[in-house]
């Protein structure tokens, strides 16, 4: 291997861990599943009235049995719901706030993000998660 070889293989390496690390805190107290090892983080906030929404994968395939978790920021206290048939959940009775949140069903990577509750959201707006196939 040449010397500028070996500087760009450093360099790249360096630059990996150099990038910003997944806090795994934020989801300590969510479930893990069976084979997760890979965690997608969503860069962006959902915004909705309330805790609804339909888990698919990556073909489009509305997904059952996915657990979809939320945590207030300001608590431990995780509420849960399982989706349907139809790849549908909801939590009632969340108030108003900010939330994480977790998707995981074993053999798909899990998604987190958060989630403002808000009465100003669009009532029309629903949380969609895709899972992609665990690798």
């Amino acid at each position: 291997m040449t010397a500028g070889l070996l500087f760009w293989v450093l360099h790249l390496i360096a630059q990996a861990e150099a990038g910003p690390k997944f806090d795994y805190d934020k989801i300590k107290d969510f479930t893990k599943s069976p084979t997760e090892h890979i965690i997608i983080e969503l860069d962006h906030p959902i915004e909705v009235r309330s805790v609804r929404g339909l888990v698919r994968d990556q073909t489009g395939f509305l997904r059952q049995s996915v657990i979809f978790e939320i945590r207030e920021k300001s608590s431990d206290a995780v509420r849960r719901a399982t989706t349907d048939a139809r790849g549908r959940f909801r939590i009632k009775g969340v108030q108003p706030g900010e939330y994480d949140f977790k998707a995981t069903l074993d053999g798909f990577q899990s998604v987190v993000g958060v989630i403002i509750l808000s009465r100003k959201a669009d009532p029309k707006n629903a949380i969609q998660i895709q899972l992609k196939v665990g690798v």
